[in-house]
């Protein structure tokens, strides 16, 4: 076991060095809610209390400007304890104005305990990505008409991941898109790597705190987020994020013991505060069953 861990944490921690390049599809959304979307950034971000998760996330970015992206993301995963492995799902759309990309892809993790309380996962992601391009205007007005030369034709999307974690500690490192062709004239995306680490601070029987600093990286592009959320027991959550170029202000329900209820809003800052308007990101997560209230455990969903 140990000689796993070695080699699969070099495997992925060797790709995520590897510098992005720029390709054809563009950049990975940046969900505002990190907590609730880990599988869709590492395929290793399943939660392992033998639980059915599903979520499913819409964010509007810059709402009520000409051609906004709109991005929809359902996620879903399954621990199964006794084989201490996890199988989840993933299917995320982008659309604007004359593009829509699509990912469909499965995931797979592996449990490995290191400790008393400190679990190490790895994870691999294997499906699909497809791009679409329709007749519609580009922003600056120019009717667009795809012809058979705009086609592109469905690529194979990988993904590896490596997450540890106890009941304090949330670290993660992932690779996504990774650079695989098929055929002619395939969908692609710019590899991305993601770094994260969070904290979570029991401040009493009620009240936990946990900031959490993550780096992304794609498309020759790098942004940092810097978010942290307060917890009431198992009923309400609110916090703040900011990044380089947004800051978004987000809050939780549990409307009850199965679903729960997630909203963020950004405002963007620097130089882009003139030239777009804020964006909304609504995240409706679904559980199996809840918690067994004798056990603890930290919600990072």
């Amino acid at each position: 076991m140990k000689r796993i861990f070695e080699i699969g944490l070099c495997v992925v921690l060797l790709a995520a060095l590897v510098p992005a390049r720029r390709a054809c599809a563009q950049q990975d959304a940046q969900f505002s809610h990190f907590f609730a979307n880990r599988l869709f950034y590492n395929p290793a971000g399943m939660s392992d209390d033998n639980l059915l998760h599903v979520s499913l996330t819409d964010r509007e970015q810059y709402w009520g400007t000409s051609f906004h992206p709109g991005y929809r993301l359902l996620n879903g995963s399954y621990f199964f304890g006794e084989q201490n492995m996890g199988a989840g799902f993933t299917f995320h759309e982008w659309n604007m104005n004359i593009e829509t990309d699509l990912i469909i892809k499965g995931s797979y993790m592996y449990r490995l305990q290191v400790g008393y309380d400190a679990y190490v996962n790895f994870g691999l992601s294997v499906g699909m990505i497809h791009r679409f391009l329709r007749e519609g205007y580009l922003p600056g007005g120019e009717r667009f008409i795809p012809t058979e030369d705009d086609k592109f034709n469905p690529n194979l999307d990988m993904g590896l991941g490596v997450e540890f974690h106890t009941s304090h500690i949330l670290a993660g490192v992932a690779v996504q898109h990774l650079p695989i062709k098929l055929g002619d004239n395939p969908a692609r995306a710019a590899l991305h790597s993601y770094y994260y680490f969070g904290y979570n601070f029991f401040l009493d029987e009620e009240w936990s705190l946990f900031p959490m600093l993550a780096l992304r990286m794609g498309d020759r592009r790098t942004n940092l987020d810097l978010n942290v959320r307060a917890a009431y027991r198992d009923l309400v959550n609110f916090g703040i994020s900011y990044r380089l170029d947004a800051l978004a202000l987000m809050a939780g329900i549990n409307i009850n013991k199965n679903f729960s209820l997630s909203y963020a809003f950004d405002i963007n800052i620097g130089v882009t505060s003139r030239r777009y308007k804020p964006s909304h990101e609504l995240v409706v997560t679904y559980r199996c069953e809840f918690r067994n209230p004798d056990r603890p455990l930290v919600k990072f969903e």
